[in-house]
């Protein structure tokens, strides 16, 4: 695995959750829509062994007609709205909210997809890190960005033993040495979690 200046290559094995990623963000892309993979599934996608229910995906914010468009492609691919169907998706992403899909008779996993609606969101979904895995690129959240994000999850559920605050920690020795500490240290400051990155380096 190499962190480069503009990319990250993985070199594995592609697992069952791996190519389903891959699936569902070919979708995304067929369809012309930036989005950018946060949370849990990049500590996995680099690793860290653990299991994960729903992978987090940030897409661009879509007008009605692109919205409907993406919703159909989904159907037709064999994907539906777990709590709330496809056809609601625009209302709930343009209100804010959230919507999980999954495959047809399928729970897990499943992807919670949102608009990106802070300048947090819409900054990382500007810049996301390509991922180049089995052959295909993905689009992560850059490590940097992605440690401080874990952290300021850790810090909220007030938790140094969670899996938010392990997958900083396995993000954060995994690329030590590769890592841009200075934009890294500049997140921490933003998120406000300076005091969870000193647990970090002391772990």
């Amino acid at each position: 695995m190499e962190l480069r200046e503009d990319a990250l290559v993985v070199s594995k094995r592609l697992t069952e959750l791996d190519r389903e990623v891959i699936e569902f963000t070919e979708i995304l892309e067929s369809e012309g829509i930036s989005y950018v993979i946060v949370s849990g599934y990049v500590a996995i996608l680099t690793g860290r062994s653990r299991s994960t229910e729903d992978v987090d995906v940030i897409i661009e914010s879509l007008t009605e007609t692109e919205t409907e468009e993406l919703v159909e492609e989904l159907k037709r691919r064999g994907y539906w709205g777990m709590a709330m169907p496809l056809d609601s998706m625009y209302e709930l992403l343009d209100d804010g909210d959230r919507i999980r899909i999954a495959e047809e008779d399928e729970l897990i996993p499943n992807f919670e997809v949102w608009f990106a609606d802070s300048s947090l969101e819409r900054n990382v979904l500007r810049s996301p890190l390509p991922t180049e895995v089995g052959g295909e690129t993905l689009y992560v959240s850059p490590i940097e960005r992605q440690i401080a994000y874990k952290l300021r999850l850790a810090q909220s559920a007030d938790s140094v033993t969670g899996n938010d605050f392990e997958d900083a920690l396995h993000l954060y020795t995994t690329f030590e040495e590769q890592l841009k500490t200075e934009e890294l240290e500049r997140h921490v400051t933003e998120l406000g979690v300076g005091k969870y990155y000193d647990e970090l380096r002391r772990a």
